[in-house]
């Protein structure tokens, strides 16, 4: 056992490395979480709009009151969760520059201003010209990341060549700063607009709805599978228990597609859909694929099952950031890391407790995530119904926790008892040291 999980982490050490130093990856990553303040009010703000309905009191409340609640609340979405793509498209030229050494200021600029050079702009008699909105959120997400990365490496090559145009000494550093910024940001967005000249011959017309129909929305509906998110839960677990951010590198690859499926879903919500269009997406990972439930299973059996001093010891020292959902005090002093009794655990039971939130979201049990963000720290029981937007995603959290107890219980278990025998020992020996004197 002990060969295979060195020949094992060999292995997968490397692999983890390289994907944890991708600049592209860490780019994408960092540049999501630059949307994060802004996506997090709305989502705020769009439970708050809801909680009479959430929690069963609507019919209650005065109309005018509801009203407010929708005029007051409702907008907040539009400028939040539903232009998501615009702070993330800034975000990925920033945090990509930075990787390359250049100015992350521009990049960002020029790459936002590359992304609305591709975006249809419709026309209107009362309003003039507009771009949709959808295009700015889900619709645009995937053609905004590509964008952002090519235009991004092409202005960091000119800079970094040094074809740009040098002022004077006696300039002002921002006003030279930006003067060196035209030739490097002239090239991309003088390439983009040839590419959105050429997609005006084309039956797309533009290429936002070129990149949506042909790549954003196949990756879509294959990442909005069962099968796709337990692979994702797998290598999240697989990496933790190596020792490695599993969740940070994992949501680097597949928050472009959740991010997408998060907003249809609070679009839909927000204009009171009675049917959402997706099962899975962030709010769903967030919610039902949650390491913190995993505590929750601990915690039952440090408190009830426990005989070992170690065991009720760490246990109880995990407590408070349990109720939180932070995993690192247990991963780490457990420890999780690299113990082979707690392996299959470890990654078991989210993946039993994923398909089950699945089928049961499936089957009409509870409803499905409304795509809100809901804060990661948000204790269970709350957090299912603040997701889903009813009770029922709480109990079905409850539920989970239930199940991966169950399938937990039988490996501390069998850890307790490992410890017990080393206190006893210790104890015996002790005893023993004591009578010799």
């Amino acid at each position: 056992m002990k060969n295979f999980l060195n020949a094992f982490q060999k292995k997968m050490g490397p692999i983890s490395e390289l994907i944890g130093a991708n600049k592209y990856l860490l780019s994408l990553r960092d540049g999501f979480m630059l949307a994060f303040p802004a996506t997090m009010f709305g989502s705020i703000m769009v439970i708050l709009q809801n909680l009479p309905t959430t929690f069963g009191f609507g019919g209650l409340l005065p109309k005018w009151f509801n009203t407010f609640l929708t005029d007051f609340f409702g907008p907040v979405g539009n400028a939040t969760m539903s232009v998501s793509a615009l702070f993330i498209v800034f975000g990925i030229g920033y945090q990509l520059a930075g990787h390359y050494g250049q100015q992350k200021i521009f990049a960002g600029a020029i790459s936002l201003s590359s992304f609305l050079m591709l975006l249809p702009i419709g026309t209107d008699k009362k309003m003039g010209a507009f771009i949709a909105i959808n295009d700015l959120g889900a619709q645009g997400m995937f053609v905004g990341i590509i964008v952002a990365i090519i235009a991004t490496k092409i202005y960091c090559a000119i800079s970094a060549a040094h074809i740009t145009i040098k002022m004077p000494d006696s300039v002002p550093p921002m006003i030279a700063e930006s003067f060196v910024a035209i030739i490097p940001g002239a090239a991309p967005l003088l390439l983009f607009n040839i590419i959105r000249y050429i997609f005006t011959f084309t039956q797309w017309g533009n290429a936002v709805d070129f990149v949506y129909e042909i790549l954003q929305q196949p990756l879509m509906g294959l990442g909005g599978t069962l099968p796709a998110v337990l692979v994702a839960v797998f290598f999240t677990q697989l990496f933790w228990w190596f020792g490695v951010h599993g969740t940070l590198l994992v949501n680097s690859i597949i928050d472009p597609i959740m991010g997408a499926l998060a907003i249809q879903n609070y679009n839909a919500y927000k204009a009171g859909a009675a049917h959402l269009p997706h099962i899975i997406n962030t709010t769903f990972m967030g919610v039902f694929v949650n390491q913190g439930m995993q505590l929750g299973c601990a915690l039952v059996f440090a408190f009830f099952l426990a005989k070992s001093v170690r065991m009720k010891t760490t246990m109880r020292t995990v407590f408070a950031p349990a109720i939180f959902n932070v995993s690192e005090p247990m991963t780490y002093g457990l420890p999780i890391v690299l113990n082979p009794v707690l392996l299959v655990p470890w990654i078991l039971a989210p993946l039993v407790s994923t398909t089950i939130s699945y089928f049961a979201i499936a089957a009409g049990l509870v409803p499905r995530p409304i795509g809100a963000t809901v804060v990661w720290t948000t204790p269970i029981f709350l957090a299912g119904w603040l997701g889903t937007g009813s009770i029922a995603g709480a109990i079905l959290q409850i539920v989970d926790v239930v199940v991966m107890t169950l399938i937990w219980i039988p490996f501390l278990k069998a850890m307790d008892n490992e410890f017990l025998k080393e206190e006893q020992a210790a104890a015996n020996q002790q005893e023993a040291a004591t009578s010799d004197k």
